[in-house]
């Protein structure tokens, strides 16, 4: 098996487990989106826009493109967070191996080099987005919110047996 069917599997669960937090607390008033709650972010908004403005840099930085825009927009409605997760996997839905495999030097945040494999990006990625995900679900439960979304990875796949 090559990597590009693994990788591409995990872009798809990582666009599907975004849309399930996205939909769900696109029915919470703004009041409840932007209320604190102690975690890494301030807020359920606060960081269901960390991870948007993370899949951008990401994006950017696989493409070898920069400047990265920090943060990815000024707009802080939800659905931007899906128009940032549907490009990278519209990225690397079209990837080949040998690009996934190719070797990609880029500056953090900071300005410090790095050089790396894309598919390694990418998996870094897309763990971190499940890591604060998982900080949504404890989020949304101090807040007394229901309907929690289930975001786990054998759901996403019994998913695509029922489709």
């Amino acid at each position: 098996m090559t990597i590009h069917p693994l990788i591409s599997h995990l872009v798809d669960y990582t666009f599907w487990a975004n849309t399930r937090f996205v939909e769900r607390l696109q029915q919470e008033p703004e009041e409840v989106l932007d209320r604190e709650v102690t975690s890494s972010f301030p807020s359920l908004r606060a960081t269901l826009l960390h991870i948007r403005d993370a899949e951008c840099a990401w994006t950017h930085r696989l493409q070898e493109r920069a400047p990265i825009p920090w943060p990815a927009g000024t707009s802080t409605t939800l659905d931007t967070v899906l128009d940032h997760s549907g490009r990278l996997r519209e990225l690397v839905l079209a990837a080949t191996d040998q690009w996934l495999e190719g070797q990609v030097v880029y500056a953090d945040l900071r300005g410090n080099r790095h050089e790396q494999v894309r598919w390694q990006m990418i998996l870094h990625c897309c763990n971190h987005g499940a890591q604060h995900r998982g900080q949504l679900i404890t989020m949304m439960r101090t807040l007394g919110l229901d309907r929690i979304p289930a975001n786990d990875m054998i759901v996403f796949q019994r998913s695509l047996r029922k489709g």
